[in-house]
């Protein structure tokens, strides 16, 4: 095993093989990469399907990536065949801040063949030092144009955070600014346009989309003080923004959107808000939640003051677990002698009462319409997936009704029509999905040409089926579902349905 330097992006690793059996093996070799030390708890890991010629000795190469971070790297390497693990080993490397080492940043997607990697090659990052921080940004992106500014004034705020805080904080910060969100995503392996994890934080500053500067810093000084629910922890961090910028749509302030949405009856219940774990799934409704969970943190401050939020922010614990949920509750009551309901209740009545400038109708209704129909489909979709497709099905024709160009509705409610056996209701939405679709919604779209063909096959109109299938088949598409006890793709079960018209299943008697 040969590992040559280890660097950020993409690497290589050469293993040698001896296979003394006549017959070839087949070998899975799955290679994983994380920072165990560090708090992002993200894991890169990949699989490459392996055969081994028989009786023969030689040596073969993979790739692998490395997320840009600091502290300890681990690689684990494990192979196995039928029977089992083969081997297991990890390797360790060190990567210092600041990190000047020559390296490719070039993003990849796991395949069935193993990594894939894309024909941009990003350059590597500058790097800049000040007091308080280490900046890393590409050459002549916006973050570097700013640079001068920048300094200055995340200094300035890091200085009056500590101190309104009263937190101590040691060594420097690290910032990454990389200039879009889809970049961020694909060489750290988190989505969202801003995040952080101990003294690192990543933003989206492009000519697009930029992070308040409050926000994120108000994330790594807060830490010092506790680790809360979101509707604490990105309450606060979304209460100091002057202007709350609702993914790039509209700029105001978080009490401006609050009573637009209470009028819209869109607030989120302040219950399910504290047991979010985290904002940005569609579960989460982040355009309401965040400005939401800012507005009432105003309300608590204001109201309650700053000792007893602060020790709120250290006591209470973000956690699923539901009895740490259930202490939450009791420890809000505690801090603030009333529970989470009242507090709700008399912030939702100031709000009503306040006075302020008021959201355009036609900005409001479009941010709810496209918060409220991706939850309604994830809901949807995971009581689908749970076995309830009756209650299923109502959520999803709510999201049909609220925009009928959803695709993902139209899906997910064939889907539920389907295993209802309303086949005729079920082939009509996977035809608007084929309508409406296009190559950027492919699983989708080579999905509904199958299922198309199964109904079509069993109502004996095996010509049009074939035609769905061969669709299917066109499309190229490796997604893969669970279908008659094992993990299929769509093109595998299309061209089954080539082969053969579709015939279900029997149920097993009982």
């Amino acid at each position: 095993m040969q590992f040559g330097r280890v660097t950020w992006g993409r690497n290589s690793l050469r293993l040698r093989y001896h296979n003394e059996n006549t017959p070839a093996r087949s070998l899975a070799l799955k290679i994983l990469t994380s920072y165990p030390d560090s708090a992002s708890g993200v894991v890169w890991e990949v699989t490459y399907p392996l055969l081994l010629p028989p009786e023969q000795s030689g040596d073969f190469a993979v790739d692998f990536f490395v997320r840009p971070d600091h502290g300890h790297l681990r690689v684990e390497l494990e192979a196995r065949d039928e029977e089992g693990i083969l081997f297991k080993q990890d390797h360790e490397f060190s990567f210092e801040a600041p990190y000047r080492g020559e390296y490719v940043l070039q993003p990849s997607t796991p395949g069935p063949q193993g990594l894939e990697w894309e024909g941009r090659i990003h350059p590597a990052f500058k790097v800049r030092e000040s007091p308080s921080f280490i900046f890393y940004f590409f050459p002549g992106s916006d973050a570097e144009q700013d640079l001068e500014r920048i300094i200055p004034q995340r200094e300035k705020i890091l200085e009056k955070l500590i101190k309104d805080f009263q937190v101590q904080v040691s060594g420097k910060a690290v910032v990454f600014f990389y200039p879009d969100a889809e970049t961020a995503r694909k060489l750290t392996g988190h989505r969202a346009d801003g995040w952080t994890y101990g003294q690192t934080i990543v933003e989206v500053y492009g000519p697009r989309r930029r992070i308040d500067p409050w926000h994120e810093l108000i994330h790594l000084v807060a830490g010092k003080i506790g680790s809360p629910p979101v509707l604490f922890a990105e309450g606060l961090a979304t209460s100091r923004e002057k202007n709350f910028d609702n993914a790039g749509r509209y700029r105001a302030g978080v009490e401006e959107w609050c009573r637009g949405f209470l009028r819209e009856g869109a607030l989120i219940p302040l219950a399910e808000l504290m047991e979010y774990t985290s904002l940005g799934e569609d579960l989460t409704r982040p355009r309401v939640a965040y400005p939401e969970a800012a507005c009432f943190t105003q309300y608590l401050l204001r109201t309650y003051g700053w000792e007893k939020f602060r020790r709120a922010y250290a006591e209470l614990v973000n956690s699923p677990r539901h009895d740490v949920q259930e202490e939450n509750l009791e420890r809000f009551q505690g801090v603030f002698g009333t529970s989470l309901r009242e507090a709700e209740a008399g912030w939702k009545e100031a709000l009503s009462m306040s006075r302020g400038a008021k959201l355009p109708s036609d900005v409001l209704k479009r941010v709810v319409m496209e918060e409220t129909v991706p939850y309604l489909v994830a809901r949807g979709r995971t009581l689908l997936t749970s076995g309830a497709p009756e209650e299923a099905e109502k959520l999803l024709k709510e999201a049909v009704a609220l925009d009928g160009s959803d695709l993902d509705a139209h899906f997910w409610l064939g889907q539920a029509y389907h295993v209802r056996k309303n086949f005729s209701a079920a082939l009509a939405e996977y035809e608007r999905v084929i309508r409406l679709g296009d190559r950027s919604q492919v699983m989708q779209l080579a999905w509904s040409h199958v299922w198309a063909g199964q109904i079509l096959d069993q109502a004996g109109k095996r010509e049009v089926a074939l035609g769905h299938y061969q669709a299917a088949v066109a499309l190229h598409d490796r997604s893969e579902v669970r279908l008659e006890g094992r993990m299929t793709t769509s093109s595998e079960a299309a061209l089954k349905g080539i082969e053969r018209p579709f015939v279900p299943l029997e149920p097993s008697p009982e």
